[in-house]
């Protein structure tokens, strides 16, 4: 009979620890709608990615590490270590562009390159920023930061400190506040 009455009080003095124990804890269920999403959901180190279509190569990336920030409000893609990636166009040379940063928002279709960005294109023009943007779905470029672009005839070089409204190719752009050399022939003065 005494070991009755002792493992129910046994029993009772458990259940009272464990009751105080839920009665003063924290209700943390409260915050739960609020947590954080913006947190990486994958990394890829060392990336090597072709990307085809049919059998076309679309695209070339190497990257140093690639982040996935899937359950963000608005998902994006980052390169925090860098980008250097080959584009291709059916019966084009193959364009490059090279950066020290990039991200992609694919669900807006918007992409950023910055520091050390260097773009070429199918025609070996090449120009070089600080950061640059690519609307994917209207197929144009911006920037507002100083753009040099070099010409492949390796004599004509545009400058324009404040950026530059371009196709993708930027063979057809407008410079903002540009400034440039011309190449001089002295045959033309004959």
């Amino acid at each position: 009979m005494k070991s009755k009455v002792r493992l129910i009080k046994i029993i009772a003095f458990i259940y009272l620890v464990f009751c105080s124990t839920i009665s003063c804890s924290d209700d943390s269920t409260e915050n739960l709608g609020k947590k954080n999403k913006n947190f990486v959901s994958r990394k890829i180190f060392n990336a090597h990615v072709v990307i085809t279509d049919s059998i076309y190569k679309v695209i070339n990336l190497r990257s140093p590490l690639i982040e996935e920030y899937e359950f963000a409000q608005t998902p994006y893609t980052e390169f925090p270590k860098g980008i250097d990636m080959d584009f291709y166009e059916k019966g084009k040379k193959p364009g490059h562009l090279k950066a020290d940063y990039a991200k992609i928002i694919e669900v807006t279709g918007w992409y950023e390159a910055r520091n050390n960005v260097v773009l070429i294109n199918s025609s070996n023009d090449t120009l070089k920023t600080n950061r640059i943007f690519w609307d994917k779905k209207n197929r144009r470029i911006f920037s507002n930061d100083t753009v040099k672009i070099y010409r492949a005839d390796g004599i004509t070089t545009n400058i324009s400190e404040h950026g530059i409204e371009s196709t993708e190719d930027f063979k057809n752009y407008k410079l903002k506040k540009n400034k440039g050399t011309l190449p001089y022939n002295n045959e033309l003065k004959k």
